[in-house]
Parts: C-alpha cells; structure tokens; sequence
C-alpha cells in the first residue's frame, strides 16, 4: 500500500500551487472526480487537506482507504461510506458484490436514488488496490448519481486504459499528474513557511532537483529546518539518507526497516514488529509526525510512504543476517496475528521454519479463498522444502494440502501427500485414537478421488471412510474437514459434464448416482445433496425431454437449497434457463437470469462469484452473444488459473464458444486438439462432442464441406447411443443441412429428434432474443406486426384491413412467420416473444 507525501506544515498550514486549487474547487461542481496519479504526488494529502477547510466540515470523516484486503470486505467499506448518507441504498449496493459488467447497470441505479440532504464528499482513497475486473466501469457506474449535494471523490494510481468511459466523460472531473507539480512560486512558499529562507539560487537548484515534486521539496525543507542549509545530492536515494536516516536512532532505524516489510501496520502489528508489548509512546509520536507516514484512521493502521520504504528495505538488505531473520519472523507474527496467514506463511519461508507454517489454522476455506492468488504453488514448494519427518507431524495439513493439490492437477505432489498418510495411519505413533480414526476416514475421502469419475469406485471408498469417521465422532454424522467451501461441482454449473464418463454409459452412470449419492451425502454432511437428481435433470434436457428436466431441476433446486449447496443451485438454474431458451420463452429467460445473479449476491465466496460468471455466461454464448463475456473467459490461460482443474474442459468448452462465434477459427483449431486429449484423459464425454461440433460447424462456415461432416460423424457416434440432441442444437437452423447430409449414415430417421431439436433452438433462440434485444428478432418489422396481431386472435382479414393489405398478403406473411418461430398454431404463437 503507498501513501502521499504531505504538503501540511506544522501549524496546520497546507500549500496548494494556484492551478491545483482552482482544480479542486471545480469538485463541488461534479457528481464525481477522479484523481490519478502516481505514488508520491501528494494526491490524498491534497484533498484531504483541501476537505478539511471549514467551508467543508461536512466531508471530513467520509473517507475509505483500500488496503488490498479482499474485494469482499472493501465492497463492505464503499457500502459503509454511501452508508454515511443513505443507510438504504447501502444495503442495495451491498447486495450488488461482486460488481461486474453485468450489474453496473443495476449499480448505477443504486446511486441514481441516492439522497443525501447537504453538501457531502464521498472519498475512495487507493482505489487502485481493489481487485475488480472493471474498475473503470465501476467509477462510471458510481458517477450515475443525480444528487448535486453528493460529490463522489476516487483517489488512485494510474488504472489501466479505460478508454473513454472516464477520461472522456462530461459529468466526471479529472486531475492527473501534471496538476500536482509545483511551480518555481509555489515551491518557494513551501520552503519559507517550512522555516527556510531560500535564496533565488535556492530556489533554482531546489526547483531543478525536484521539477516540482513535492516529496522532493519537502525533505530539502525538512533538511533545512534541521541542518540550516539544503543538500546538495544526486538523486532521491541520496536526500532520504541525508535527510531522514541520518538523523534517526538507532531502534528507530531498526523498528522501520521491520515495518517496511508489510504494506501497512496497525499499532498492534508494529508493537510486534519492534518486539515490544505495545507500541511506545515516543515511537507513535515520530509514526504521526513523519510526512512520510500516514495514518488511516478508517484503518486504525500506519502506511509507509513507497519512497521511503523502497529506501528502507534497501538498508534492510545489508543488515547482518541474525538481525534480517529476527525481523521477518516478527513480520510474521504480525501477519498472523492479523489473521493473514499466507502473508505470515511467506515471512517463515523466508526462515525456512516449517513448523511455524504448517502451525497456521488454514482451512479448506482460507485456502479457496486464496487460489488466485498462487497459494497452491506456495504450498507445493512448502512440502518440497519441509522433511518427511516435519510434515508428518502435522497429517491434518497434509490432507489440507493434498486436497488442493488434487484440485490443482498437482497429482506427483497429492500422491506424495497421500504416501505420507498412509506412512502415519500404518504407524501412527501416539496419535489419539479419535483423530487416528479421522484421518484414516478423511484419507479414504481423499483416496475417493483418485478414481474420479468412475461412481462405482469412488462409492467404494466413500463407505469406507463413512465408517471411519462414524467412528470418530461417536456415531454422529460426519462432518469432513478437507472440502471448505469448494463446490461440489468444483465450480462448473454442470453433474452431467463431471460424470458421463463413457459413450453409451449414460443410463448406467444415472443409475449409479442414485444408488450411490447417499452415502457421499451423509459422509460430507450435506455436500452434494441433490446432484443425482441434477444429473438426470441435465440428461433430459439433453434428450429434449423438457418436462421431466423442468420437474426434476425445481427438485434438485429445493434439495440444494436446503442443504446449502448453491453450486448445485446454479446448476438446476441454468438447466431452467436453458428450457426457457428451448421453448423461446423470453419472460421465463429473463426471470431465471436474475435469479442467478443474484446468487453472487447472497454468497462472498470467491468460487460462487466465478460460477455466477460462467452461467451467465454459458447464456450469452448460448444466444450468440459475446459483448459481456467476463475477461477470465477469453483466454485459455486465465480458465485454467480461475477453475480448479476438473474443471478445465467444461471452461474450454465455452472459450471454443467464444472462438466461434467471433470466427477465430484459427485459434479454435489450435485449442480444440489439445483440450479433446484433456477431456478424453479425464473420461469427460460433453466437452469432446462440443468440441467436435465447433470443428464441424467452423468448417462449414468455411466451406470446407469434406472435413466438417468427418467431425460431424464424430460428434453423432459419441451423441447418439446416449441421445444426447441438445449440444447440436446449441446451433439452432445452421446445423440442420449437415445433419440432413449425414442421415444416410445414421439409418435414415435416426437424426430426426436432433434436426427437429435443432429447429426448436434456433427459434427460441431469435424469440429469446426478440425479447430481450428486439434488434435479433428473425422477424421483419412488418412481419412482428402481423405476428402481434394474430397473437391478439385477429382473422387475416382484420389483419390486412387494419394494416391496409391484402388478406392473401397477411397469409402469405403468417406462414412465413411460423416457419420462422418455428410454430405450428396461433396458440403457439401466443406463447412466444418475438
């Protein structure tokens, strides 16, 4: 985290250069102001400063700083700071986390109701260090609010290209870089009401080292102050030596070179970091004094400017390694007294102590929570590094670690991790009974996955551990440690993807799930209730049996739900919206559609905000649309960054998707060999055809007629003995001539059920459209006329009389019209949007 150099005085006195003022005056002018800039420019001092004049009492203390703490918990500080204001739209705002492109819509009009009843400024200090995908939408959609007494201030480090969403808005006032300099008048007020009396040869050199920056011009004042003359040095390096290290103690230098290592500290942290019991008094003092340190009050936590603190850990590095160790290991500390354990995990590596990092309370949820952010490859040099002899005393963090190492495709160091199990239950020394009961169950659990997918096999082992762990809690039932809050779907709206396993085996695999769901269910406590119902509901849907995929999704969405298991919940979601693209019913397409997003609203966790992302994803997609598709989708890469790894081949799925829809056809060809071997590797049946199908159907685009019905042949020899019609179908009319091509090879009628699916979705799929963006209806605006009116239950003849056509003109149009929406009937016809 960096902070400003402050331009405040002592006495109280602040410098603003003329220009810069005039700027921050024009706040009051806008809904919202963004200052950017980089890190030392004196932003947050400026108009913190500039806030705290006493025409602006009212904006003192509304203020938020990000700390890079997790999205999360800095989306709760924006609601509490729009809280100081209107309590309401908080509460609305809070429900909108994660923001996304999705719902900046629905942001935005949070703010457009906000009431505020007298001049306020809302300040976002760091904004640069919240992780959002949009941060540029996100200013956008804050500055949507139409109060002139609330002005929305964000204060940040230069963001990347936002086009011009911001920089280029009407309603949105912008200072830069270039407005914080000073000039050669204003530097020399800053130096004389600093205590130095500079000469104008002063003034030139000052102004000339520094060009205007004012960490410069302070620490030549400050030097000033304390020496009576200004240093002559070469660079930045050079003056912070002359004029701050110089001149500190000796346990100062040595307290500020071990809280240089954290981004910031509260008072309890740099107690720990200078190995007192608290903080003392004289160091405070010198914390709130210094320019070059801030405090954040809405932190209750001390920032070290980045000047400074690159200067300091530059000296850090030179300091004799007993005193270097003993400094990381009180960073350390620190960390995990704040309950940041990776941070603290990373200081003990630095020591190699990896007792004292295998002693962190993680759990399966910290470790979720943190998998963006390269935690598993931290744990995979952990156990490289520790002994066989250290990690065995800790046989609980090893199935931790397995466990997310499996999820990893990490499979050299889970075998590794499960060899050493099996090392401490075969000789478990003076392990209590109860735990060594535990461990051999949640290692049997652990073991259940070295046979995934196959249900029988997994099943086997799910039993064995339901006995162990029975045991261990006395009969109770179990409750395993290993999952967190991984979904049991490892984070893809899809059973059906995870477990058809073989072409021709679907019925089997159905039936398996159902015999076998159970007993997982009541070895997890909950976990997975009601994926076997899911899973048939998916393998109807596939089948084009759209009652009992709508009967058996509102079942599995009642089980999940009582059992907490969103991930499931979002997968009979999508299974609804999915029919209601099927059957063109707009209305229904929409209602599902909010329904899931408001699951990332009801659940933090960062797993349920990605799988929110994917449905709502896999919809666009499935509609043709690619505008909103989130930027983790678009590369291969950042796919297998964000979804664990049984998940990979149902994400690349969707990114061949992408790739055919947008025609790059190349890059499709170069991706779908390679994620086909994955899917075939990991036994995942859906992923190979829908591959297939793009080949086919990529091909055909580009005439290339030879190769797309070789791929198409592919696709039918693995759909066809399962039934499995939906995915052709995902191409609406334009798979219907390749198909008709294909019949002879089929057995003539065979294809039928996927040519009449194909024309059901390629209707639904305008109709869905029709109603939700009328620019993709398949109708002419004539022909919507007509449509409308014949839904009403007008005859041909009323038609054409109120359209001024002929009554053969109106027939005419309607048989065209039903052809087109696939309908068959005017009551089929009022069912439909168009």
């Amino acid at each position: 985290m960096q902070k400003e150099a402050n331009p405040r005085l002592r006495g109280g006195t602040c410098v603003f250069p003329g220009h810069l003022r005039a700027l921050l005056e024009r706040m009051s002018g806008y809904p919202l102001t963004v200052v950017e800039a980089p890190s030392g420019f004196g932003k947050t001092t400026a108009v913190r400063e500039f806030l705290r004049e006493t025409v602006r009492t009212n904006s003192s203390g509304n203020w938020y700083t990000c700390f890079g703490e997790r999205p999360s918990k800095a989306w709760e500080g924006f609601c509490r700071l729009l809280g100081t204001v209107d309590m309401e739209a908080a509460q609305k705002l809070k429900r909108l986390f994660p923001p996304s492109v999705e719902n900046l819509p629905d942001i935005a009009a949070v703010l457009g109701q906000c009431r505020c009843d007298g001049e306020t400024f809302l300040v976002i200090d760091n904004y640069q260090l919240f992780e959002t995908d949009i941060p540029c939408g996100l200013i956008g959609a804050f500055s949507a609010h139409a109060n002139e007494n609330l002005h929305m201030v964000f204060i940040t480090q230069p963001l990347p290209s936002c086009g011009g969403d911001i920089r280029h808005s009407g309603h949105i006032h912008r200072l830069d870089t270039k407005d914080f300099f000073f000039d050669r008048e204003s530097t020399a007020r800053l130096c004389r009401l600093s205590g130095a009396d500079v000469s104008e040869r002063d003034l030139d050199y000052i102004q000339s080292v520094s060009e205007g920056w004012v960490s410069a011009i302070l620490l030549q004042a400050s030097n000033f102050r304390e020496t009576g003359s200004f240093a002559r040095v070469p660079d930045m390096e050079s003056l912070i030596e002359t004029a701050v290290w110089n001149r500190m103690p000796g346990e100062t230098r040595t307290f500020l070179m071990g809280a240089s290592l954290l981004d910031s500290f509260t008072p309890r942290q740099g107690a720990i970091v200078g190995g007192w019991p608290v903080l003392p008094g004289d160091v405070t003092r010198m914390l709130r004094s210094s320019f070059f340190i801030s405090y954040i009050a809405d932190k209750s936590a001390y920032s070290i400017h980045s000047i400074l603190k690159e200067y300091l850990r530059k000296q850090f590095e030179n300091q004799p390694p007993a005193l270097a160790d003993v400094l990381i290991r009180r960073a350390g500390d620190a960390c995990r007294d704040a309950s940041d354990y990776f941070e603290a995990a990373k200081f003990y590596m630095k020591l190699r102590d990896c007792d004292a990092i295998l002693s962190l309370p993680f759990t399966g949820k910290y470790l979720n929570e943190q998998k963006e952010k390269e935690i598993i490859g931290f744990l995979e040099e952990l156990v490289s590094k520790c002994s066989e002899d250290t990690l065995r005393r800790y046989p609980f963090a090893l199935l931790l670690f397995a466990f997310h190492f499996l999820k990893s495709g990490m499979r050299d160091r889970f075998s590794r991790m499960v060899s050493l199990l099996r090392g401490i239950i075969a000789g478990p020394g003076d392990l209590p009974q109860e735990d060594l009961s535990r461990l051999k169950g949640e290692t049997a659990l652990l073991l259940s996955f070295t046979e995934f997918n196959d249900i029988a096999k997994m099943s086997a082992f799910h039993r064995e551990a339901f006995a162990h762990l029975s045991s261990a809690e006395g009969g109770a039932y179990p409750r395993s440690v290993i999952f967190g809050l991984t979904p049991w779907t490892f984070g893809i709206p899809s059973v059906l993807s995870l477990y058809w396993n073989r072409t021709g085996g679907l019925d089997h695999a159905l039936d398996l799930m159902d015999e076998c769901m159970p007993w997982y269910v009541k070895l997890a406590a909950g976990h997975g209730t009601g994926a076997e119902v899911m899973m048939r509901a998916e393998a109807h849907l596939c089948r084009g049996e759209e009652a009992e995929a709508e009967t058996l999704s509102h079942k599995a969405l009642y089980l999940a739900r009582e059992a907490g298991q969103i991930s499931l919940c979002l997968c009979a979601e999508l299974v609804l919206a999915r029919l209601a693209i099927l059957r063109g019913d707009g209305a229904a397409f929409g209602a599902v559609r909010e329904n899931i997003a408001r699951y990332r609203k009801e659940s933090p966790e960062r797993a349920i905000a990605r799988m929110v992302e994917l449905c709502l994803a896999v919809l666009d997609l499935s509609l043709g649309k690619t505008e909103e598709i989130p930027g983790w989708l678009r590369e291969a890469e950042s796919i297998r960054k964000v979804l664990y790894v049984q998940g990979h081949p149902y994400g690349l799925m969707f990114f061949a998707r992408l790739l055919f829809l947008e025609k790059r056809y190349p890059e499709l060809y170069g991706m779908a060999e390679p994620a086909m071997e994955m899917a075939a590797g990991m036994k995942y049946e859906l992923p190979r055809l829908w591959m297939l199908l793009h080949l086919a159907a990529a091909k055909k685009e580009e005439g290339r007629d030879a190769a797309a019905m070789e791929y198409l042949g592919q696709a039918l020899r693995a759909a066809m003995p399962d039934r499995m019609y939906l995915p052709f179908a995902e191409f609406g009319t334009s798979m219907v001539p390749l198909l008709q091509a294909a019949k002879n090879g089929f057995g003539g009628n065979a294809l039928e059920p996927v040519i009449a699916l194909c024309r059901r979705g390629g209707a639904g799929i305008s109709s869905v459209l029709a109603r939700i963006e009328p620019k993709y209806s398949l109708l002419t605006p004539r022909e919507r006329e007509i449509a409308l009116l014949a839904r009403e239950r007008l005859t041909a003849a009323e038609i054409g009389s109120r359209l001024f056509i002929s009554e053969n003109t109106v027939k005419s149009a309607l048989k065209l019209i039903y052809s087109k929406l696939d309908v068959h009937s005017r009551s089929e016809l009022a069912k439909k949007d168009f």
